[in-house]
């Protein structure tokens, strides 16, 4: 009697194994759907963009003030064929990924520290919305007086860009913990470094995330602002070079490459992003 009790019951936990296994087959079948249609959108757009651009170009507005898409990608393979532009690439690649990490690793530390002791955010509040309100390009001419005409302020002026985008977004998901989950864990016993790394911490991660892709441009503005200011060397320096040339195909290639270094840096931390949150329900993984 006991056996078949057991079977019994042993009968629909098998079922409900081939039903979540089956729901995530599904789950998984409709992620490859939408992302393959995401990719084919995105193409769409991008053709009828470039179409439009090489139909306007010579017809509703001057070739020479427009250009044309097959006359930058042609400028664009002359820069890579002649060697021209890796120079340029590594040398702005180089200033926006220092800039990008010690912006990183100053939003984060901060971001603790606020996180561990609430009360520093409410003392420097005052000074950080002071020193973000000034625009950074107006800092530019200072850092090249003060520091030279090197990569030391591009990589400064990328990561003062990058810093205030990092933390702010994790200061925000810091006050966006749960105060009962927060009262519940006090109760079980847990203390300070308890609550600030098993709660606080990972419920920042997503907004860290969020930082950290938006904060890809900023680095590249900061880094080719100084570049436009006063460089020999660089994309910034490229683009401002060609433009002054009045080549219209040379300066808009040159931003081409700056658009790739964007692409390629957001897309890998897309792929961070999806084993990072892999604990994200499904919904919020597609709404995002």
């Amino acid at each position: 009697m006991s056996l078949a009790l057991d079977v019994r019951a042993g009968t629909p936990t098998d079922h409900e194994s081939a039903l979540l296994v089956r729901a995530d087959a599904a789950a998984m079948a409709r992620t490859r759907t939408r992302r393959i249609g995401v990719a084919c959108a995105r193409g769409v757009i991008l053709a009828l963009c470039l179409g439009g651009w090489a139909l306007a170009s010579g017809r509703l507005v001057d070739a020479e003030f427009l250009s044309d898409p097959r006359s930058v990608m042609a400028s664009f393979v002359d820069l890579v064929v002649t060697g021209r532009l890796f120079p340029h690439l590594l040398q702005t690649l180089g200033e926006v990924l220092a800039g990008y990490g010690i912006g990183v690793v100053l939003g984060v530390g901060l971001t603790l520290l606020v996180a561990a002791v609430e009360v520093t955010h409410r003392v420097l509040r005052p000074f950080l919305v002071a020193f973000y309100s000034i625009p950074k390009i107006a800092l530019a001419p200072l850092m090249i007086m003060w520091f030279g005409l090197g990569a030391t302020p591009k990589v400064i002026l990328a990561a003062a860009f990058v810093f205030f985008v990092v933390f702010m977004n994790m200061v925000a998901g810091v006050y966006e913990v749960s105060p009962h989950q927060a009262n519940t864990l006090r109760v079980m016993g847990a203390g300070r470094l308890a609550l600030l790394t098993k709660l606080v911490l990972p419920g920042t991660v997503p907004y860290l995330m969020t930082g950290l892709r938006l904060a890809v441009p900023e680095a590249l503005i900061g880094a080719v602002v100084g570049e436009f200011i006063a460089a020999n060397r660089g994309l910034g320096y490229l683009v401002g070079s060609a433009a002054a040339q009045f080549n219209t195909a040379a300066t808009m290639a040159a931003i081409v490459a700056l658009l790739l270094i964007v692409a390629a840096m957001d897309f890998g931390l897309e792929l961070a992003e999806r084993r990072l949150l892999r604990w994200r329900p499904a919904a919020v993984e597609a709404a995002a």
